[in-house]
């Protein structure tokens, strides 16, 4: 009997068993479980990494229409967590930074001059609906712990993507990489990516440091099969951040004299390299990188494609294109650069210069602002004496900022990167406000309540 059921899903086919399985598993999680934990973050990453859509249905500007259904449906799921809490409904615009409001302000005004309105007009609603997410998801935990909701839906998807494995023309890409079950193997490297480091935050607050542990090196592996060299290199430099405080923390004064020897070592070696061949290794170290995973200096031929990016940026260099108005394929402005390619690319791989492209050097300023100022919540909140938890979000930022270098996904609408960053400033700020509020409060004598939206 059991090998009938089995034999029949397996025919259906990988994806149809999937959805077969999530039909009956999440109606029984609803039942005995608190969604509001976890259904959220099981919403995005499902969206985020499950290649669904297409076909007739598909456009080229907006995506099929299945993701967008599910993509409204998220962002009204999250509306509802983010008004209500405790019996009560309440908008709580004051957890938003300020400079994060005025960059989206800015978004919005500039579908006036984007050469594709409606379309720019729908992307722009979506950048609330990922603030809805991000202020949900602060909501619904511990504001800036807001991150750890991805843990155990995100271990379901990890797991998922090792039972893909049985199926090679859907876990593997025809270069020989692995790429889970998503649409490519850099969109799976960069969901391991946040899975390590969520891990690695667990097993350092003592939360269950011995699976989480394990669970992070489980993520580890399963990026580092990708071969994704942009992601493994950003995946280094954010662990090595964390891994440095942690040093820090034990050995204090200990590490200090190691560091600036280390550092001085590296000047003169640098110095001596110089002196010698008249350069900087930037090339031979580069090449050598790369090429130890199959890549080469022009990064996959990026480089040539923001060469062309220059030129579209040279035609409004202040206030852009408008957001959300240039990519749209061969079907609108996009069409004069994505010609050129064969890859056909949907974006300028470079977060910085997308955002010159479409809000201009204005914007390119706001995003900075943005940055600088998150920057700062973190010192504070180190400060205050959340060290690790400040540790966490700075490796989160520089992840951000490294992973923009050769992909977009600043003000991306649903890029899983861009709700994580929103979701890590939105965190951060609360989480402040809550400090300032019960110091406010033990200051008078009272205890301290719940924070106000």
């Amino acid at each position: 009997m059991f090998q009938l059921i089995y034999a029949y899903v397996a025919g259906l086919g990988p994806y149809v068993a999937i959805a077969l399985a999530l039909g009956l598993g999440i109606p029984f999680l609803l039942l005995v479980t608190k969604p509001a934990r976890w259904l959220l973050a099981f919403a995005i990453l499902f969206l985020c990494l499950v290649p669904f859509g297409g076909g007739e249905l598909a456009g080229a500007s907006e995506g099929s229409l299945f993701r967008q259904i599910g993509w409204g449906s998220t962002f009204l799921l999250a509306l509802f967590y983010t008004l209500h809490e405790r019996g009560r409904f309440s908008v709580p615009w004051t957890w938003v930074p300020i400079p994060y409001l005025v960059l989206l302000a800015y978004a919005l005004i500039s579908v006036a001059w984007s050469e594709a309105p409606l379309v720019s007009a729908k992307r722009a609603v979506q950048l609330l609906g990922v603030l809805f997410i991000a202020l949900a998801l602060a909501r619904q935990s511990r504001a800036s712990h807001a991150l750890t909701s991805f843990a155990w839906p995100g271990l379901f998807f990890l797991l998922l993507g090792v039972v893909a494995l049985a199926v090679p023309w859907l876990s593997i890409d025809p270069d020989g990489n692995y790429k889970g079950f998503t649409f490519t193997k850099n969109v799976w490297g960069q969901f391991a990516l946040l899975m390590a480091l969520v891990f690695m935050f667990l097993a350092l607050s003592k939360t269950k440091p011995r699976l989480n542990w394990w669970l992070f090196v489980f993520a580890s592996l399963s990026l580092i099969t990708t071969r994704s060299a942009t992601t493994i290199l950003i995946y280094v430099v954010s662990v090595m951040v964390v891994l440095y405080w942690v040093a820090i923390r034990r050995y204090g004064g200990k590490l200090m004299p190691v560091s600036l020897v280390s550092l001085m070592l590296g000047t003169v070696t640098l110095f001596v390299y110089f002196l010698i061949h008249g350069a900087l290794p930037v090339d031979t170290v580069l090449e050598a990188s790369l090429g130890s995973v199959g890549k080469d200096t022009t990064l996959t031929g990026r480089t040539e494609l923001w060469r062309w990016m220059g030129y579209e940026i040279a035609r409004h260099p202040w206030l852009g294109a408008g957001y959300g108005g240039f990519w749209m394929g061969l079907e609108g402005p996009s069409f004069t650069i994505v010609r050129f390619f064969s890859w056909r690319p949907g974006q300028a791989h470079n977060g910085y210069v997308d955002v010159i492209n479409e809000l201009g050097y204005v914007g390119l300023a706001l995003l900075a602002w943005v940055l600088v100022a998150h920057l700062w919540n973190i010192v504070r909140l180190h400060r205050s004496g959340n060290e690790l938890t400040a540790i966490f979000h700075l490796a989160i930022l520089a992840a951000a900022l490294l992973l923009n270098v050769s992909e977009t996904n600043f003000m991306r609408t649903t890029h899983l990167w861009w709700i994580i960053f929103s979701t890590s400033i939105i965190g951060v700020h609360v989480h402040l406000r809550q400090l300032e509020q019960a110091i406010s409060q033990a200051g008078m004598g009272k205890n301290p309540k719940p924070l106000a939206p």
